[in-house]
Protein backbone atom coordinates (compact mmCIF):
# COMPACT_ATOMS: atom_id res chain seq x y z
CA UNK A 1 0.00 0.00 0.00
CA UNK A 2 3.07 2.23 1.08
CA UNK A 3 4.02 2.19 -2.91
CA UNK A 4 1.22 3.20 -4.86
CA UNK A 5 1.63 6.83 -2.97
CA UNK A 6 5.44 6.66 -3.98
CA UNK A 7 4.01 5.52 -7.65
CA UNK A 8 1.78 8.56 -8.39
CA UNK A 9 4.54 10.75 -7.22
CA UNK A 10 6.63 9.60 -9.31
CA UNK A 11 4.33 9.50 -12.64
CA UNK A 12 3.35 13.10 -11.57
CA UNK A 13 6.90 14.54 -11.44
CA UNK A 14 7.47 12.57 -14.86
CA UNK A 15 4.26 14.58 -16.32
CA UNK A 16 5.49 18.21 -15.09
CA UNK A 17 9.13 17.23 -16.36
CA UNK A 18 7.50 16.19 -19.61
CA UNK A 19 5.40 19.07 -19.69
CA UNK A 20 8.06 21.58 -18.87
CA UNK A 21 10.52 20.31 -21.92
CA UNK A 22 7.35 20.26 -24.34
CA UNK A 23 7.17 23.69 -23.78
CA UNK A 24 10.55 24.66 -23.62
CA UNK A 25 10.96 23.26 -27.19
CA UNK A 26 7.76 25.66 -28.36
CA UNK A 27 9.13 28.80 -27.73
CA UNK A 28 11.97 27.79 -28.93
CA UNK A 29 10.63 26.60 -31.86
CA UNK A 30 8.48 30.05 -31.96
CA UNK A 31 11.78 32.09 -31.33
CA UNK A 32 13.77 30.52 -34.36
CA UNK A 33 10.53 30.87 -36.22
CA UNK A 34 10.53 34.91 -35.13
CA UNK A 35 14.10 35.22 -36.16
CA UNK A 36 13.29 33.84 -39.86
CA UNK A 37 10.22 35.27 -40.96
CA UNK A 38 11.83 38.66 -39.49
CA UNK A 39 15.27 37.64 -42.06
CA UNK A 40 12.89 36.82 -44.63
CA UNK A 41 10.99 40.29 -44.48
CA UNK A 42 14.45 41.93 -44.47
CA UNK A 43 15.56 40.31 -47.37
CA UNK A 44 11.99 41.28 -49.48
CA UNK A 45 12.90 44.79 -48.10
CA UNK A 46 15.82 44.71 -49.76
CA UNK A 47 14.95 43.12 -53.07
CA UNK A 48 11.39 45.51 -53.05
CA UNK A 49 12.27 48.69 -52.63
CA UNK A 50 9.65 51.75 -51.45
CA UNK A 51 7.79 51.65 -54.43
CA UNK A 52 6.26 55.22 -53.15
CA UNK A 53 8.31 58.77 -52.69
CA UNK A 54 6.80 61.95 -51.64
CA UNK A 55 8.79 64.94 -52.21
CA UNK A 56 8.51 68.58 -50.47
CA UNK A 57 11.22 71.58 -51.82
CA UNK A 58 10.18 74.64 -50.27
CA UNK A 59 12.15 77.22 -52.02
CA UNK A 60 13.39 81.40 -52.88
CA UNK A 61 12.58 82.12 -56.31
CA UNK A 62 13.01 85.62 -58.53
CA UNK A 63 11.52 86.50 -61.91
CA UNK A 64 14.06 86.72 -64.45
CA UNK A 65 12.97 89.46 -67.16
CA UNK A 66 16.38 89.69 -68.86
CA UNK A 67 18.41 85.96 -69.24
CA UNK A 68 21.80 88.16 -70.02
CA UNK A 69 21.20 90.05 -66.35
CA UNK A 70 21.39 87.17 -64.22
CA UNK A 71 23.89 88.41 -62.21
CA UNK A 72 21.72 91.55 -61.93
CA UNK A 73 18.88 89.58 -60.39
CA UNK A 74 21.40 87.90 -58.09
CA UNK A 75 22.60 91.25 -56.80
CA UNK A 76 18.94 92.55 -56.19
CA UNK A 77 16.64 89.76 -56.35
CA UNK A 78 12.90 90.34 -55.78
CA UNK A 79 12.81 87.12 -53.65
CA UNK A 80 9.07 85.16 -53.35
CA UNK A 81 8.48 81.75 -51.83
CA UNK A 82 7.79 78.73 -53.77
CA UNK A 83 5.97 75.44 -52.03
CA UNK A 84 5.87 72.71 -54.38
CA UNK A 85 5.12 68.70 -53.78
CA UNK A 86 5.34 65.74 -56.38
CA UNK A 87 4.86 62.28 -56.30
CA UNK A 88 7.50 59.65 -57.23
CA UNK A 89 6.06 56.12 -58.46
CA UNK A 90 8.80 53.66 -59.10
CA UNK A 91 8.52 52.07 -62.56
CA UNK A 92 6.27 55.31 -63.53
CA UNK A 93 7.87 57.27 -66.27
CA UNK A 94 5.73 60.58 -65.22
CA UNK A 95 5.33 62.12 -61.35
CA UNK A 96 2.61 64.51 -60.76
CA UNK A 97 3.32 67.79 -58.95
CA UNK A 98 1.54 71.14 -57.36
CA UNK A 99 3.69 74.28 -57.07
CA UNK A 100 2.26 77.03 -55.06
CA UNK A 101 4.57 80.42 -55.08
CA UNK A 102 4.06 83.71 -53.18
CA UNK A 103 6.45 87.01 -54.65
CA UNK A 104 5.72 90.47 -52.12
CA UNK A 105 6.21 93.62 -53.78
CA UNK A 106 5.27 96.23 -51.76
CA UNK A 107 3.75 96.64 -48.62
CA UNK A 108 2.62 100.08 -46.96
CA UNK A 109 1.52 101.03 -44.00
CA UNK A 110 -0.67 104.18 -41.69
CA UNK A 111 -1.63 104.15 -37.64
CA UNK A 112 -4.84 105.91 -36.23
CA UNK A 113 -7.04 104.72 -39.03
CA UNK A 114 -10.58 106.36 -38.09
CA UNK A 115 -9.31 107.00 -34.61
CA UNK A 116 -8.71 103.62 -33.66
CA UNK A 117 -5.05 102.74 -32.56
CA UNK A 118 -3.44 99.97 -34.62
CA UNK A 119 -2.26 99.50 -37.97
CA UNK A 120 -3.17 99.48 -42.01
CA UNK A 121 -1.50 97.48 -43.48
CA UNK A 122 -1.56 97.19 -47.54
CA UNK A 123 0.34 94.54 -49.26
CA UNK A 124 0.51 94.18 -53.25
CA UNK A 125 1.56 90.68 -54.23
CA UNK A 126 2.11 87.83 -56.80
CA UNK A 127 0.76 84.08 -56.68
CA UNK A 128 0.58 81.56 -58.80
CA UNK A 129 -0.59 77.88 -58.85
CA UNK A 130 0.91 75.12 -60.69
CA UNK A 131 0.13 72.04 -61.85
CA UNK A 132 3.45 69.42 -63.00
CA UNK A 133 4.72 66.32 -64.87
CA UNK A 134 8.13 65.80 -63.66
CA UNK A 135 10.45 63.10 -65.76
CA UNK A 136 13.53 62.10 -64.20
CA UNK A 137 15.75 59.32 -65.22
CA UNK A 138 17.78 58.74 -62.42
CA UNK A 139 15.62 58.56 -59.23
CA UNK A 140 17.08 56.72 -56.77
CA UNK A 141 20.44 58.26 -57.23
CA UNK A 142 22.28 61.35 -55.32
CA UNK A 143 22.18 63.17 -58.79
CA UNK A 144 18.84 63.78 -59.95
CA UNK A 145 18.40 65.77 -63.54
CA UNK A 146 14.39 66.26 -64.07
CA UNK A 147 12.80 68.34 -66.45
CA UNK A 148 8.65 69.59 -66.14
CA UNK A 149 5.71 70.45 -67.68
CA UNK A 150 4.24 73.60 -66.36
CA UNK A 151 0.40 74.58 -66.48
CA UNK A 152 -1.61 76.87 -63.80
CA UNK A 153 -2.16 80.37 -63.34
CA UNK A 154 -1.05 83.59 -62.15
CA UNK A 155 -2.47 86.19 -60.17
CA UNK A 156 -1.78 89.45 -58.77
CA UNK A 157 -3.39 90.50 -55.46
CA UNK A 158 -4.08 93.46 -52.85
CA UNK A 159 -4.75 92.66 -49.59
CA UNK A 160 -4.69 94.81 -46.46
CA UNK A 161 -5.03 94.27 -43.05
CA UNK A 162 -6.06 96.22 -39.73
CA UNK A 163 -3.77 94.94 -36.86
CA UNK A 164 -5.81 96.99 -33.49
CA UNK A 165 -3.44 97.71 -30.70
CA UNK A 166 -5.86 96.53 -28.57
CA UNK A 167 -5.87 92.32 -28.45
CA UNK A 168 -9.22 91.76 -27.58
CA UNK A 169 -10.24 93.93 -30.96
CA UNK A 170 -10.40 91.04 -33.93
CA UNK A 171 -8.41 92.56 -36.95
CA UNK A 172 -10.01 93.31 -40.18
CA UNK A 173 -8.55 91.50 -43.41
CA UNK A 174 -9.39 92.61 -46.68
CA UNK A 175 -8.96 91.72 -50.53
CA UNK A 176 -8.73 94.83 -52.47
CA UNK A 177 -7.79 93.46 -55.79
CA UNK A 178 -7.34 90.15 -57.50
CA UNK A 179 -6.96 89.40 -61.19
CA UNK A 180 -5.19 86.24 -62.69
CA UNK A 181 -4.35 84.82 -66.04
CA UNK A 182 -3.27 81.36 -67.72
CA UNK A 183 0.08 80.18 -66.89
CA UNK A 184 2.24 77.53 -69.25
CA UNK A 185 5.66 76.33 -69.92
CA UNK A 186 8.20 74.07 -69.29
CA UNK A 187 11.60 73.77 -66.46
CA UNK A 188 14.46 72.18 -66.11
CA UNK A 189 16.08 71.27 -62.77
CA UNK A 190 18.43 69.15 -60.50
CA UNK A 191 18.75 67.74 -57.06
CA UNK A 192 21.80 66.74 -55.20
CA UNK A 193 21.40 64.25 -52.13
CA UNK A 194 22.86 65.95 -49.26
CA UNK A 195 21.63 63.33 -46.75
CA UNK A 196 18.82 60.51 -47.32
CA UNK A 197 16.32 62.72 -46.44
CA UNK A 198 17.47 66.38 -47.74
CA UNK A 199 18.43 66.98 -50.56
CA UNK A 200 19.28 70.33 -52.74
CA UNK A 201 17.41 71.91 -55.38
CA UNK A 202 17.83 74.16 -58.14
CA UNK A 203 15.43 74.62 -60.82
CA UNK A 204 14.92 77.34 -63.88
CA UNK A 205 11.41 77.80 -65.63
CA UNK A 206 10.13 79.29 -68.80
CA UNK A 207 6.66 80.50 -68.72
CA UNK A 208 4.09 81.59 -70.99
CA UNK A 209 1.14 83.98 -69.69
CA UNK A 210 -2.24 85.63 -70.70
CA UNK A 211 -2.27 89.51 -70.15
CA UNK A 212 -2.27 90.73 -66.50
CA UNK A 213 -2.75 93.86 -65.30
CA UNK A 214 -1.10 93.90 -61.43
CA UNK A 215 -1.38 96.99 -58.55
CA UNK A 216 1.39 100.15 -59.01
CA UNK A 217 1.43 103.12 -56.55
CA UNK A 218 -0.43 101.94 -53.93
CA UNK A 219 -1.16 104.64 -51.07
CA UNK A 220 -3.16 105.34 -48.24
CA UNK A 221 -4.95 108.69 -47.83
CA UNK A 222 -7.60 110.23 -45.78
CA UNK A 223 -7.67 106.30 -44.05
CA UNK A 224 -8.62 104.83 -47.71
CA UNK A 225 -6.29 102.64 -49.80
CA UNK A 226 -6.25 104.14 -53.51
CA UNK A 227 -4.16 102.25 -56.23
CA UNK A 228 -3.39 102.09 -59.97
CA UNK A 229 -2.90 99.47 -62.27
CA UNK A 230 -0.63 98.82 -65.12
CA UNK A 231 0.03 95.89 -67.61
CA UNK A 232 2.29 93.29 -66.12
CA UNK A 233 5.59 92.24 -67.79
CA UNK A 234 5.97 88.92 -67.79
CA UNK A 235 9.06 87.65 -67.53
CA UNK A 236 10.39 84.69 -69.73
CA UNK A 237 10.84 82.41 -66.48
CA UNK A 238 12.03 82.10 -63.15
CA UNK A 239 14.64 80.89 -61.08
CA UNK A 240 13.89 78.58 -57.86
CA UNK A 241 16.62 77.43 -55.41
CA UNK A 242 15.85 75.69 -52.36
CA UNK A 243 16.05 72.02 -50.01
CA UNK A 244 13.85 69.39 -50.48
CA UNK A 245 12.89 66.62 -48.47
CA UNK A 246 12.34 62.92 -49.88
CA UNK A 247 10.06 60.82 -47.68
Amino acid sequence: MNKIPLLLLALMALTINTQAQTSKKNTSSKESSTRSSRKSSSKQNKQYPKLLTSVLTISAMSDIHNENEVDLVMQNPKVGLDLSYTKQVIGKVFSKGLSLGWQPIETTSDVNIQGETGVLKATNQMVHAHYTIRVSPLKNTWFQPYVEGIVGAKGAVLSSSFEYDDPQQEDVNDIQYFKYTWNFGYAGGLRFRATNLIYLDVRYARIRSGSLERVTDMVIDNNVITYETEEWEVPIGYLRAGISFSF
